[in-house]
């Protein structure tokens, strides 16, 4: 199984072999053309999941060296691996993949939770912005499972940052407003994502978003050519506008507004007769359903199709 990511992502997986990478420092740069070489430091976890233990084999990490854009370091010369858990080595590196493996023969049964950690210490930073693959793969059950993942990591021109992505306030009322601010480099491009809302705020460090009625999750999204960075905040609604298809009131509802779309959408059906439950009886049709006003009590409320439904 393969599953593509950017570096830092949370990752939900079916696999039986996760992995989380990071990377120090969290905002790549490249190298300058001249002056002192930029370094990285890549951090791989690697946790078992699933049901029952599995015999971990080996688990490899590829780094692409070159000068060009898809290529991470000018060079793997250098590099420092380390691995953290008990009785686990570095074994090598052969074409960009570094191994590591158990000293144990035939490997290491590992229970589900059980992780260990990779270390791949000073990488040198090429000189071309974009972005490169690092692709970490993990043999086990005596390589009748593989699981693999590729993560995207970002390189970005010397200078460059974004930071400090902030909502106030972090909580409002119904239809409130917020204010959303940040701070980047000049040469960012950047874009505001949340909900299907994409809005470019490239030169601006704030935005004001305007009537929000539900808890709602914001993305800024820096850019430099292929090269992105992508930052989040949460701005909570604790008295959220409810979004249904159909809606069951089993006593009294009480609202202080509604939309007219809702008003023109209501029927009202009459509760079942409880000394008569279970037996068969013509649901209402159309005719049978009058319109009512919102506020009138109902033991049972639905939301009925519009006419341009049916």
């Amino acid at each position: 199984m393969t599953q593509y990511v950017p570096a830092g992502a949370p990752l939900a997986t079916d696999d039986r072999v996760a992995f989380q990478l990071n990377t120090v420092p969290e905002l790549v740069r490249v190298s300058p053309s001249t002056g002192d070489t930029e370094y990285a430091n890549l951090s791989l976890v690697a946790t078992v999941t699933g049901t029952g233990p599995i015999t971990l084999n080996e688990v490899t990490v590829n780094v692409l060296a070159g000068a060009d854009s898809p290529h991470f370091a000018s060079s793997l010369s250098g590099v420092e691996p380390a691995v953290d858990r008990s009785g686990w080595t570095y074994t090598g590196i052969q074409q960009s993949t570094f191994s590591f493996t158990p000293t144990t023969a035939g490997g290491e049964t590992v229970d589900p939770g059980a992780s260990l950690t990779i270390a791949l210490n000073r990488i040198p930073v090429n000189q071309a912005i974009g972005s490169s693959q690092v692709t970490a793969t993990a043999h086990w059950n005596n390589d009748s499972g593989t699981s693999r993942t590729i993560f995207e990591v970002a390189k970005f021109p010397p200078g460059f940052y974004v930071r400090d992505f902030t909502a106030s306030p972090v909580q409002v009322n119904n239809g409130g407003d917020v204010e959303l601010r940040w701070q980047a480099s000049a040469g960012a491009t950047l874009h505001l994502l949340w909900e299907g809302e994409q809005h470019q705020v490239t030169g601006r460090s704030e935005y004001t978003v305007r009537d929000l009625r539900h808890t709602t999750v914001f993305y800024l999204r820096a850019s430099h050519g292929t090269a992105e960075q992508t930052l989040g905040t949460v701005v909570g609604v604790p008295d959220p506008d409810i979004e249904v298809n159909n809606l069951i009131l089993t006593d009294t509802l009480h609202t202080n507004r509604m939309e007219a779309l809702t008003l023109d959408r209501i029927r009202i059906v009459p509760a079942p007769d409880l000394e008569t439950a279970g037996r068969t009886q013509r649901s209402p049709c159309e005719s049978d359903l009058p319109h009512v006003p919102a506020t009138t009590p109902a033991s049972a409320a639905t939301s009925a199709p519009s006419s341009e439904e049916t």
